[in-house]
């Protein structure tokens, strides 16, 4: 071969590996449809009681169809999963808001332990099976809510590992979350993302938090059971703090939302954009500053539906919520209905 057809080929080949690589950088079309499946943890931890006297599984219900009734421009179809023991329940296929809330107020909680990276990165692959007619044009999404770390994804399945000895990505490799968090990259469990990368698939996470302040007595109040009937033993706090770190490092990375209901504190409410408990004028003035702003350079607190835009939805939002919030006064109003 010719020196000179050589040099030709070896530019075209790396014009072509160029080329891959910012294909990979680059993110999908606006989509026409989001397709949501909801993961809610039933494990036995969720029983446990917060200071408001609800349980932890009562207010993940109430997250879940605060997540459900959030409005958006396009179409959102979800689908209703739960796990506990060793595997998972498909509650329902992808159908309208009004079947999912129903669903979702029919479940009811359970007592095993928590099979959370074998839930998740099915859930993945189902994902991506539903209207693969839209190809690359639906935005697809996990919204997890869940109080627990992974600690019983059966052996064999494609997530499956141990716990990582790295606290921050890249994950050590082989390790449940190095697995999860490449699903979610590359849709491999094997398969770390290039840097840059969009992730096609969404993690949207509601941590229900706090029994790290009371490790000790976890066990006897709100324990959870190995598949052979075994009480599980707590994380220490250490664990559970890099598990929640994991958790919010995928959903920035992927374009998500993560967000904490702490036991001890009231339960958040949407359109608080400062997380004081109360949607007032401050949130009321944040979105305005922000409206008709992509994200970013928007802030993404006034994204109230996380769609990547501060536009009307996110207004109907703040304006539908005002005054809502435990931490509202008499005077919180700011628009007379």
């Amino acid at each position: 071969m010719k020196k000179g057809t050589i040099q030709l080929l070896a530019a075209a080949i790396f014009t072509l590996f160029i080329q891959a690589g910012e294909a990979l950088a680059q993110p999908p079309p606006v989509p026409i449809e989001q397709h949501s499946i909801i993961v809610v943890d039933r494990s036995g931890s969720m029983t446990a009681v917060r200071s408001d006297g609800k349980t932890r599984f009562k207010v993940a219900i109430e997250e879940a169809v605060k997540y459900v009734n959030l409005p958006l421009n396009i179409p959102h179809y979800f689908s209703v999963w739960t796990f506990e023991g060793s595997s998972y329940i498909k509650e329902q296929g992808f159908a309208s808001a009004t079947a999912t809330i129903a669903t979702l107020n029919s479940l009811s909680v359970g007592y095993g332990s928590t099979p959370l990276a074998y839930t998740v990165c099915d859930a993945i692959d189902a994902l991506f099976t539903y209207r693969t007619d839209l190809g690359n044009k639906a935005r697809k999404v996990v919204k997890l809510v869940s109080d627990g770390e992974e600690n019983s994804t059966p052996t064999g399945t494609q997530c499956h590992g141990p716990s990582s000895a790295l606290d921050t990505a890249p994950y050590t490799p082989g390790s449940w979350e190095s697995k999860v968090y490449n699903k979610f990259a590359t849709r491999n469990a094997n398969t770390p993302p290039p840097a840059g990368a969009f992730f096609p698939a969404v993690l949207n996470v509601t941590v229900l938090s706090g029994y790290i302040t009371s490790l000790r007595s976890m066990s006897a109040s709100a324990p959870e059971y190995t598949p052979a009937g075994q009480v599980m033993t707590p994380r220490s706090m250490t664990t559970l703090a890099n598990y929640f770190s994991f958790l919010k490092t995928l959903a920035q990375h992927s374009g998500g939302v993560y967000s904490e209901v702490v036991d001890s504190r009231p339960v958040p409410v949407s359109g608080d954009t400062n997380n004081d408990f109360c949607v007032d004028s401050t949130d009321y003035n944040e979105v305005l500053a922000n409206y008709g702003i992509a994200v970013p350079p928007a802030n993404p607190a006034a994204d109230l539906n996380n769609d990547k835009v501060v536009d009307y939805y996110d207004y109907t939002i703040v304006v539908n919520n005002q005054g809502q919030g435990a931490g509202c006064g008499t005077s919180s109003l700011f628009i007379n209905k």
